[in-house]
């Protein structure tokens, strides 16, 4: 006799064929045989029914020990970290003290802030998101982001400066400039020539004062007189029987050079102020004065166009002296020279002032034996020779054949030209040349240096080129909260004006971008440069005006070929401009279009209720005659009663002359006017009508 197949025990590790299923009545719930409490004894005829089952923990492996998955090492201590780690958001990250110091570049993201923390990205999102701030883990954030969300986590969050992030930057390729400064003895520094730039209001003289010299002509080719490019030159000058040289640095004189002029300071030993002897001091000299004083540069003052009719030095030396210039026969320290750039008069006092106020207040000594540093003054793109750099060199000396970096840009120096386009071999310091080699055109006032090799420059260049474009990012995000987005929409606070610059060099467009942001737009209308370059305009340029909805401003440069029909089928406005003020008044003129207008209330005219009749189709009419003015129909109306509102912000619903309608009826005119639901009209009120008009901007 076969034995019953429900006393049948199970096989070790396996489970019955039943099991799972609850088979019979003495089966559990969990199919294992006689249990009283139904304890799982494994899977039916499923997944885990035949291989996994078995009574719990009586037959070892078999039972319901091996249903259960084992966790590998690392999702154990993943585990431990997220159990130990604090919770914040519904998420765990590791937390500072509250003194821990964080030091993050100009444009990091929350991957970058993580790295430092050794916390996960994506949970720093979502703590950022609890918050109130939306972000990706890879996009850039500003410094008040990181302020918010370094104090959350108990961080002290620091943004190094561009000075510090240049130096870290460096030192990470083992260039540490400063060491190379400390380590420098008298013994090593030579004499150099003084760096001099030429500053002041414009049309007081300061292009042809330089004309008059270096002896060249470069008024004649400048546009309106004005000087439009910044350049550097070197002219010798005989001194004490001994010939010396002098570097001029040439600044745009306009006030939209503002920016320029204060690079140019920084890089220069001594800032010739030119101001007129007709004209007197104006609110571009004080502007150049006080680039010069913030410096600390020593300044030599030229009186110009001494040789027209009307020049009173005097008046000059007594309004400079308002501004802590005071001549030396006054008792100051500062040399006032007369001279007269168009008949060439005072130009040797001048180069002798320039020279004595040198030795006497700078220490112009540097070392040029060792890989050259300085800045850039000037860059172009030249069609066939590529990317042209005037620099100056403010250390060592540079070779033929250097690998140097300059902002973004790198190479090897194929070729380098003096002022007068002669070819030179090398360059001491305070010479100024134009450097042929880079890769790009570097900015105005870029610092550059020389490297070991193209690889390392070109790496230099690259991180140099992330930062400038996260950092660009981080600023140019505009942030707004969930909670005042509604009321920022409401207010119309979203009016941007998009810009795009071109120009032929690098100078005119980073100066005239700065001047562009200095506008004074009012409250609600921003302007945002959304790229800025060097060259024609391409067809790029006119993607990005088509997708940011931008107008492009050319700088004595114009559209490549084919750009202006694509310009015209998208529809993209493009402007051209050789002097730059013009380019910043049309800008401006817009700027204020764009504005939300000011409205101001315009009295049309006022009537007197003779009679009031009542209707049933219109309410109340009153029956009135125009005393001033003109009672249009669809206008705004109050009613004075004895001098006092009773009614206001009417609409003048009907207007009749006797039974006809009418569109507007003037002075001593009757006529019947209806105010729609307002009823309340009496003998003897006033019906006054007005509208609102935008108001012009001062």
């Amino acid at each position: 006799m076969m034995p019953n197949r429900t006393e049948r025990p199970a096989a070790p590790g396996r489970g019955a064929p039943g099991a799972g299923a609850g088979a019979g009545p003495r089966r559990g719930p969990g199919g294992a045989p006689n249990s009283p409490s139904g304890a799982p004894a494994g899977g039916g005829f499923g997944k885990g029914g035949r291989g996994r089952g078995g009574t719990a923990g009586a037959f070892g492996k078999g039972g319901a020990g091996r249903g259960k998955q084992r966790k590998s090492k690392r999702a154990k201590r993943q585990e431990l970290e997220q159990m130990s780690a604090p919770s914040l958001g519904g998420v765990s990250v590791p937390r500072g003290d509250g003194n821990t110091i964080v030091r993050l570049r100009r444009g990091s993201s929350i991957t970058d802030f993580a790295d430092k923390i050794e916390a996960n990205p994506a949970a720093l999102v979502t703590v950022l998101f609890h918050l109130g701030e939306m972000a990706t883990a890879t996009q850039s954030l500003d410094e008040d982001t990181f302020q918010v969300l370094g104090t959350e986590l108990g961080y002290l969050i620091q943004v190094v400066s561009p000075e510090d992030e240049e130096r870290e930057l460096l030192s990470s390729f083992d260039i540490d400039f400063d060491a190379e400064l400390e380590a420098e003895g008298d013994e090593q520094l030579e004499a150099r020539p003084p760096v001099v730039t030429v500053m002041g209001h414009v049309d007081h003289g300061k292009t042809r004062l330089l004309d008059a010299v270096r002896n060249t002509k470069v008024v004649e080719g400048e546009h309106g007189g004005i000087t439009q490019h910044i350049g550097a030159y070197q002219i010798q000058h005989v001194h004490e029987d001994a010939t010396r040289a002098i570097t001029f640095i040439d600044t745009p004189g306009h006030e939209a050079f503002t920016a320029m002029r204060a690079r140019g300071a920084k890089v220069t030993d001594i800032a010739v102020l030119v101001v007129a002897a007709d004209d007197g001091v104006m609110p571009q000299t004080v502007e150049a004065l006080n680039h010069a004083q913030a410096a600390n540069v020593p300044i030599v003052v030229a009186v110009n166009k001494m040789d027209k009719e009307g020049a009173n030095p005097d008046k000059v030396k007594g309004q400079l002296t308002e501004y802590g210039l005071v001549p030396e026969e006054y008792g100051g320290d500062t040399m006032f020279v007369h001279v007269s750039a168009l008949q060439g008069m005072g130009i040797d006092e001048l180069l002798e002032a320039v020279l004595l106020t040198a030795d006497a207040a700078l220490d112009m000594r540097a070392n040029p034996n060792k890989d050259a540093r300085g800045i850039a003054i000037e860059a172009n793109l030249d069609k066939g020779r590529g990317a042209v750099a005037t620099v100056l060199v403010q250390s060592g000396t540079l070779h033929v054949g250097d690998t140097i970096v300059a902002g973004t840009a790198h190479g090897r120096v194929r070729a380098m030209f003096d002022e007068n386009g002669d070819v030179v071999t090398t360059a001491g310091p305070s010479r100024p040349v134009q450097v042929l080699g880079l890769s790009n055109v570097p900015r105005a006032g870029d610092t550059f240096f020389v490297t070991d090799d193209e690889r390392t420059g070109r790496q230099i260049a690259e991180k140099r080129e992330a930062a400038d474009r996260n950092a660009a990012l981080a600023k140019r995000r505009k942030r707004i909260s969930l909670e005042d987005f509604d009321q920022a929409v409401a207010e119309g606070k979203v009016d941007t004006l998009n810009l795009i610059l071109k120009g032929d060099v690098s100078g005119a467009v980073e100066a005239l971008e700065d001047s562009l942001l200095k506008i004074d737009v009012g409250e609600g209308v921003q302007l945002r440069v959304i790229h800025r370059g060097v060259g024609a305009i391409t067809q790029n340029d006119v993607n990005l005006a088509t997708v940011d909805n931008a107008i492009i401003i050319g700088f004595n440069v114009k559209p490549a070929e084919r750009v202006a029909d694509l310009a015209e089928r998208e529809g993209v406005d493009m402007r051209f401009y050789s002097v730059i003020y013009a380019a910043i008044d049309d800008i401006e003129l817009a700027l204020k279009g764009m504005l939300k207008p000011e409205y101001e209330e315009v009295q049309l005219g006022t009537a007197e209720v003779r009679e009031v009749f009542r209707s049933s189709k219109f309410g109340n009419i009153a029956g009135s005659i125009v005393r001033s003015g003109i009672i249009r129909r669809n206008t705004r109306a109050r009613v004075l009663r004895d001098g006092k509102v009773i009614g206001d912000n009417l609409s003048v619903d009907s207007l009749k002359r006797f039974k006809d309608d009418a569109t507007e009826v003037r002075t001593d005119f009757e006529c019947g006017i209806g105010l729609g639901s307002f009823n309340d009209v009496k003998e003897g009120d006033t019906i006054e009508t007005f509208e609102m008009r935008e108001k012009p901007r001062a």
